[in-house]
């Protein structure tokens, strides 16, 4: 998984789904960073406040 962390806001995007919801294309340059870190992620998430984009992270379950 590559992730996508925006470090103005505070949010970590899953880049594979991220949306034109999610900003991540109006992340500043000076405040994106690409990384592959699952454990990164969960340091940001756990020690700095960070949190998951809602929008790129619940993925909706389709039912038939």
């Amino acid at each position: 998984m590559k992730y996508v962390v925006d470090h103005h806001k505070k949010h970590v995007h899953e880049q594979r789904y991220s949306l034109d919801n999610c900003g991540v294309d109006r992340i500043p340059s000076d405040a994106v960073e690409f990384t592959d870190s699952q454990d990164y992620i969960k340091d940001l998430e756990n020690t700095h406040s960070y949190v998951k984009c809602p929008y790129c992270h619940e993925v909706p379950l389709l039912i038939d």
